[in-house]
């Protein structure tokens, strides 16, 4: 009897663990994502195709245009706008004709979510809000957010400002592939040097608390950034990044408006990084470069090594592993000549008949035509002069033999009647 009570008392304990492992987190959040950063792999997500305002987690795509489209060594003159900044609202209180360096601008922006420090960005990189609106919008949907309208770049409140959760993973899936943008996300304090109008700024510190070392509340050990936001309308959010065992997160939770909303926006995010952590793994299914296959060339013994063109990792829950399934294809008509490096096909990974990703297949060497024997040039002169040579033997000898013959014909009448 004490035998059989521990055996199902283990087994509840299994079935406990595992259904406590599976089960989905409870986020309070109205909208939330988690996205795996290598794939793009949605994990979990609520409502994450519903409008939002995103708030300052807006400076997500600010940052990148200023990575991507600015020189973070140039010399910044601040105009007249950002000291128009709504009143209240987080800044570092630039003064218009005040000079600073792109980057102490883009630092400002990201860990203090200045907001003057923003239009900054956004003048100098377009000249106006307004033009760097239409860049902010042209990379949201280059970047596949399309439910996203951005109208400024800090994130200040209009009815018409809107994005979704999963658009903004979207944006900070690609943010972070940038390392400058890793690098300022991850930073805890930043100081900004004394400029042409004001002394050093000693206080630039990363709003995201699941960074903070000092007040633990809500850090988390494997938090790697990225933005918070908030404004009374479009309430708490929070866009977040955490790396653990070389699988890498992001997580995204907007509109948080329960009792003790900033604190549930962490734990809601500890949650769901939680829940993917525990339940998944990334796994590398090809090396780029690595041999996949090998084909036989038409009409041809000569074999072709085919070439994995990228890296390519998946991540999968545990039940997954056994079900994910390859097929390679090659084009129609493959024939030399052919370039190394020419794709000749593809591989596709599947779980349950729908594909999940491909890889282009590369040659992995030059194929060239055989080669035409050719004479070279001389020879064929000297062959051709030879011939010539014949010829004119042949019609010499042929004009002498004629010659002669009519000659002795010529004679031998002479003779019959003289």
């Amino acid at each position: 009897m004490k035998k059989r009570i521990i055996i199902l008392t283990a087994v509840l304990v299994f079935i406990c663990s595992f259904s406590t492992t599976w089960a989905e987190p409870n986020i309070t959040s109205p909208s939330a994502i988690l996205m795996d950063a290598k794939t793009g792999r949605i994990l979990y997500e609520k409502e994450s195709e519903v409008q939002r305002f995103p708030a300052s987690t807006t400076k997500i795509m600010t940052a990148i245009l200023c990575i991507e489209q600015g020189n973070l060594n140039d010399i910044v003159t601040i105009g007249t706008n950002p000291p128009l900044i709504e009143k209240g609202s987080s800044q570092i209180y630039l003064i218009p004709g005040e000079q600073l360096t792109l980057e102490q601008l883009l630092y400002a922006m990201m860990l203090e979510s200045a907001n003057d420090a923003a239009v900054a960005i956004a003048e100098h990189i377009s000249g106006s809000v307004e033009e760097f609106a239409k860049l902010m919008n042209k990379r949201a949907r280059e970047l596949g957010a399309l439910n996203t309208n951005f109208v400024n770049p800090n994130g200040l409140h209009d009815d018409t400002h809107v994005t979704t959760a999963k658009d903004m993973a979207l944006i900070a899936k690609h943010a972070m592939t940038l390392p400058k943008f890793r690098e300022v996300v991850s930073t805890l304090k930043y100081t900004i040097p004394a400029t042409n109008k004001q002394p050093e700024r000693n206080y630039i510190t990363n709003t995201n608390k699941l960074l903070w070392q000092t007040y633990k509340k809500y850090s988390y050990e494997y938090a790697i950034g990225i933005k918070t936001g908030y404004t009374t309308k479009a309430k708490h959010n929070l866009v977040a990044g955490a790396l653990k065992d070389g699988m890498e997160l992001i997580s995204v939770v907007m509109n948080e408006n329960s009792t003790n909303s900033d604190a549930n926006m962490y734990t809601n995010t500890i949650a769901l990084f939680e829940y993917g952590f525990n339940n998944f793994t990334s796994r590398k299914l090809l090396t780029k470069d690595q041999i996949v296959t090998t084909i036989t060339i038409p009409d041809s013994d000569e074999k072709l090594n085919l070439l994995a063109a990228e890296d390519f990792y998946f991540t999968m829950s545990e039940n997954e592993t056994s079900k994910i399934e390859s097929n390679i294809t090659l084009l129609d008509n493959i024939s030399k000549p052919i370039s190394k490096g020419q794709v000749l096909g593809y591989i596709s990974y599947s779980i349950d008949g729908e594909e999940i990703y491909k890889v282009n297949l590369l040659s992995a060497e030059e194929l060239l035509l055989p080669e035409k024997k050719s004479v070279p040039v001389l020879k064929w002169f000297f062959r051709l002069f030879i011939a010539y040579i014949v010829w004119r033997t042949i019609v010499v000898t042929s004009r002498y033999i004629r010659k002669k013959k009519k000659k002795k014909k010529k004679t031998s009448s002479c003779t019959l009647y003289g």
